[in-house]
């Protein structure tokens, strides 16, 4: 009895998650005649249904048979899109893909694993929504903004992973790995807090990158914000706002790591915590409500962001 509860749980689940994603793809295609878009919101729920129907099969019988069921799914969707991509010559392959996922997150459900499944949800319902925004920023990028990107990738994802993680030295300091780990930390601060800039504004922007990033490392965001201010010079007071936050937030952060460890501190470091965490956001307050539009001066401006012109992205290596 209580087997079967919980079987009626994931498949429910499971049409839940499907229909979510239909949804969304019902409401981006709501201008289409009915009939003429290739998935809806109950194609979605039943293709989920589908892929825990076909997982509880293959658990009782053979688990080959999930994996014949989800080629033979794909074959037909892959055929549908084809015929689909043909009559109107319009050629993509997102909702064919996003019902694939909606027949894996039905099957991974009916595994037990509902927690991933609805987190996988959430990550395709975002992407999939966020179509015009993605595009629009894809189109916005300038060729040093991809170079930056890929410099990025290279000094983290390359480089980074194939550096000795051990000291050479009789003083145990120079660590090749934990040194270009903080020149990789310190480059992605820099590249976080530029858009930021240039999405949020230099107010919004650098707050943001002061507080996020300051979780990590205050050191790293106050090298990034300091070497940033060589290329905006006209927003020093943004800047060392930055600076501050970063630095205030390492407070509240101690506090919750000695409460962790030994909670019996909490009630000593209360107080004076958050006496100085107040005491910085007072003058972070203070600078952000003193700061002025300038007066760019610089020769190298390529943005205008919140009627304010920004020059380039400055080289993170």
């Amino acid at each position: 009895m209580h087997q079967n509860l919980v079987e009626f749980q994931h498949l429910a689940i499971a049409l839940a998650l499907g229909l979510l994603i239909g949804l969304e793809r019902g409401w981006q295609e709501r201008q289409a005649k009915e009939g003429s878009r290739l998935a809806g919101i109950r194609t979605f729920g039943l293709v989920s249904l589908l892929g825990a129907l076909w997982q509880l099969l293959s658990f009782q019988e053979n688990p080959f048979i999930l994996g014949i069921s989800f080629l033979s799914f794909t074959i037909l969707v892959i055929s549908i899109s084809f015929i689909e991509a043909k009559h109107k010559q319009v050629y993509g392959i997102t909702t064919s893909v996003a019902l694939m996922i909606a027949f894996a997150l039905g099957a991974l459900t009916m595994q037990g694993h509902t927690a991933l499944a609805t987190a996988a949800t959430a990550v395709t319902v975002i992407l999939l929504g966020l179509k015009p925004a993605l595009h629009h920023w894809v189109r916005s990028l300038e060729p040093h903004e991809m170079t930056a990107v890929f410099k990025l990738i290279l000094i983290s994802a390359v480089m980074l992973p194939i550096l000795p993680n051990q000291t050479f030295d009789p003083w145990q300091a120079f660590n090749p790995y934990q040194i270009w780990w903080m020149v990789v930390l310190i480059c992605g601060v820099s590249f976080i807090g530029y858009f930021a800039i240039k999405i949020a504004g230099a107010k919004r922007g650098i707050f943001l990158t002061g507080l996020l990033a300051g979780l990590a490392s205050s050191t790293a965001v106050t090298l990034s914000l300091s070497r940033l201010g060589k290329q905006y010079q006209h927003i020093p007071r943004e800047l060392a706002a930055g600076v501050i936050v970063a630095s205030v937030t390492m407070f509240p952060r101690i506090l919750i790591i000695a409460g962790l460890i030994r909670k019996e501190l909490m009630p000593l470091l209360l107080w004076p915590i958050g006496l100085m965490t107040l005491a910085g956001y007072l003058i972070v307050w203070w600078l952000i409500s003193h700061c002025e539009t300038p007066e760019t001066t610089s020769t190298n401006k390529i943005y205008t962001i919140h009627d304010q012109e920004y020059p380039a992205l400055p080289s993170i290596i």
